[in-house]
């Protein structure tokens, strides 16, 4: 069984090695916007929908994506196990 921030660790190690984000970057944290820092960019988008669909088997909807919850480590991870949950599967 995963703790509850088994999604957020998951999400984070991808965008760390994906985007090449050093651990010693203080600015980088689950409750910040990944696209206003500059973190993850429109073809980084595609990249993380698809980690995403291949880690947790899910397909983020456009209204999701398009949520401000979609901006953060922390959103993106309730979205997960919402739609998650939704299917019947744990995160």
């Amino acid at each position: 069984m995963r703790t509850e921030t088994g999604v957020e660790v998951r999400v984070e190690t991808f965008l760390r090695a994906q985007f090449s984000i050093s651990p010693r970057d203080s600015g980088f944290a689950w409750d910040i916007d990944i696209f206003e820092r500059g973190y993850v960019d429109s073809v980084g988008v595609v990249e993380l929908l698809a980690f995403l669909a291949r880690e947790f088997g899910v397909e983020v909807p456009e209204e999701d994506l398009l949520s401000d919850e979609f901006s953060t480590v922390a959103g993106i991870a309730r979205i997960i196990r919402r739609l998650r949950a939704a299917s019947g599967r744990p995160a």
